[in-house]
């Protein structure tokens, strides 16, 4: 963690983009830079992007921040050193700016006074009432009941809607630190610190995966929707669902299947659903995985993450409809929140997921956001406290 943190201090001092990551069920640990500055907007086009981390908002513009990873370090926790490396020059030529990055690293750590800690929206006073910048319960109730009105009249069949939370950071706040943290705290997750300059600072620990291809050619999503307290539950397959909670995963299992119908694809293997733990909660959970080689379609990952996001899972049902909703009745801009983010290409992989349980630092604060999908049968209380049970990921990434 040592380097780590003096890695995203000299990144920080010379405004180079760059993102962390550990993926689920590993203890290995990667950070990526991007020497030219503040990461790239681009079309994602997984299969001809080089190797890097993208991120993306939530509303769909086709494009996506693309961090480099002109620097690459892995290494696994508590252990030595994976591998350290600089992206290879092209014609034979050394990025520009690599020198002056390669003696930073080298040098002594920036003093803590001469450095952003880390990136946040420019322009913007965040130190005033940290209410006006949260969602009320009878704001967010309000609009759930809405949602329920337009589903009983025939206008959509989901709506997710969420909310944030503002909370002061603690002056010493330790960004590596608290990535660290949520490391060790979500092992089952997808763990994931992005920085932008101009753009802002976003850690999460995702469940949720999205689009994920492997070396050789097997395209992986994920149908997750339902929610409920782990409380002391040990046996996962002794969980008992409500029938909302049912409906609800299977429009998002259907949500997935159409998509495949759309490209034609069907050779696709489906497994669940099942009673997966993300925290201190419980999703339902179906996983769908395509054999690219064998049907020759190399691009369905970036075909399937143009047609998944946002997916049903993090906007409704139907999609335009519903997301225009959300915009109308929220009262903030998401943001990165419920986008995808992940790296791409990195040995010969990509890991992309939503962007759920996750936090925007500010300066000297930080915005939690958590949803809830809203159904003919929700409750609005109900989905207030499933926000709030969700929220517990990220303050306990912050608690020290």
């Amino acid at each position: 963690m040592p380097f780590l943190r003096h890695l995203m201090a000299v990144a920080t001092q010379q405004r180079r983009a760059f993102a962390a990551w550990q993926l689920p069920n590993s203890q290995i640990r990667n950070v990526v830079v991007d020497l030219d500055g503040s990461g790239q907007l681009q079309p994602p086009d997984l299969e001809n992007r080089g190797a890097g981390f993208v991120a993306a908002p939530f509303v769909d513009n086709g494009l996506a921040w693309f961090v480099r990873a002109d620097y690459h370090w892995q290494w696994q926790y508590a252990k030595q050193l994976i591998s350290s490396h600089f992206a290879e020059p092209k014609a034979g030529l050394l990025h520009p700016n690599r020198e002056t990055f390669v003696q930073a690293l080298d040098g002594a750590l920036p003093k803590q006074g001469s450095i952003h800690r880390h990136y946040h929206l420019p322009h913007t006073d965040f130190t005033t009432d940290l209410a006006r910048l949260s969602t009320t319960p009878a704001h967010y109730e309000q609009a759930v009941a809405d949602g329920v009105a337009a589903i009983q009249a025939g206008k959509f069949q989901k709506v997710v809607l969420a909310k944030r939370k503002a909370v002061a950071l603690d002056p010493g706040f330790d960004l590596a630190q608290c990535f660290d943290r949520l490391c060790q705290t979500y092992p089952t997750a997808f763990v994931s610190l992005v920085s932008l300059p101009g753009i802002g600072t976003w850690v999460g620990a995702s469940p949720e995966k999205l689009v994920m291809m492997d070396a050789q050619g097997i395209f992986r999503t994920m149908a997750l929707a339902g929610t409920q307290v782990k409380g002391n539950i040990t046996d996962l397959d002794e969980v008992l669902w409500r029938q909302k909670e049912i409906e609800e995963q299977a429009l998002v299992s259907r949500y997935i299947i159409n998509c495949f119908k759309k490209v034609r694809v069907r050779e696709y293997e489906e497994m669940g659903p099942r009673t997966v733990e993300a925290g201190n909660v419980l999703h339902l959970s179906t996983e769908f995985s395509v054999d690219t080689r064998a049907i020759n379609f190399p691009q369905l990952g970036s075909v399937m993450l143009d047609l998944l996001h946002p997916t049903s899972a993090v906007c409704g049902m139907p999609k335009d409809v519903t997301q225009e909703f959300i915009l109308q009745h929220e009262g903030y801009d998401r943001q990165l929140y419920s986008g995808y983010l992940g790296p791409v290409n990195i040995n010969d992989e990509t890991a992309i997921f939503v962007n759920l349980r996750c936090m925007q630092l500010l300066h000297g604060h930080a915005l939690l956001y958590a949803g809830a999908g809203v159904t003919k049968g929700s409750l609005p209380e109900r989905e207030w406290n499933e926000t709030e049970l969700k929220l517990q990921t990220m303050l306990r990434g912050l608690a020290g």
